[in-house]
């Protein structure tokens, strides 16, 4: 396989990642490298780069002789990735509420600065949706956590659901969350991820 630029790996990585969040490229679907260079008018060697990429992601299953497809996730799969996003990620926001700085907090309130009058781009929205909840994981000072936070391919998860509920609800609950962990109060913080993470389960079962 082709070694490729940084930059332009990313730029195509993103394309193709954009086409599997917002449901251009449907789960079970067979994607080939020669419709998706036409799709996204690409003519050089990144496709098959990034489709291996997206394949380890778990994004993907299948092959590249054979074509693949974008996973598809059944509601038992949904359900049980929900419960231990609930395991995993109350105990990264109690950590985080527990020992980040206080700049690390205001790192995330800033980060929900552009959107305080409403999101209007699903897409860019859910990046940073799914960005806050990484970096509550990377930052809550326990690395074994984060570790597993990644190994439980929650990300991927993220990328593959999507969003299913209005955006001004999922934002409110974000504020409430980085309110309740400005304010140090883990037992609040608790609380908030944990009623986030429902409203999103019950969205998408």
């Amino acid at each position: 396989m082709v070694s490729l630029p940084e930059e332009i790996f990313q730029e195509t990585y993103g394309k193709v990642k954009k086409l599997i969040v917002t449901k251009k490229l449907i789960p079970g679907q067979l994607i080939t490298e020669h419709r998706l260079s036409h799709t996204l008018n690409i003519k050089d060697d990144t496709i098959p780069v990034v489709l291996l990429q997206l394949k380890q992601e778990s994004l993907l299953v299948g092959d590249l002789d054979n074509g693949l497809s974008v996973r598809e996730l059944f509601d038992q799969e949904i359900l049980e990735m929900f419960e231990c996003r609930m395991a995993i990620e109350t105990m990264t926001v109690k950590l985080f509420t527990r020992n980040v700085s206080q700049s690390k907090i205001d790192d995330l309130r800033n980060l929900l600065v552009p959107f305080e009058n409403g999101p209007k781009n699903e897409y860019v929205f859910y990046k940073v949706n799914r960005f806050f909840h990484e970096f509550i994981a990377k930052n809550c000072g326990n690395r074994t956590l984060y570790q597993l936070f990644k190994s439980a391919k929650i990300l991927p998860f993220m990328d593959l659901v999507g969003i299913n509920r209005p955006l001004n609800e999922i934002m409110q609950e974000h504020i409430n969350l980085v309110s309740a962990m400005h304010q140090r109060d883990e037992v609040k913080a608790i609380k908030a991820i944990a009623f986030h993470l429902e409203n999103s389960k019950k969205s998408h079962t």
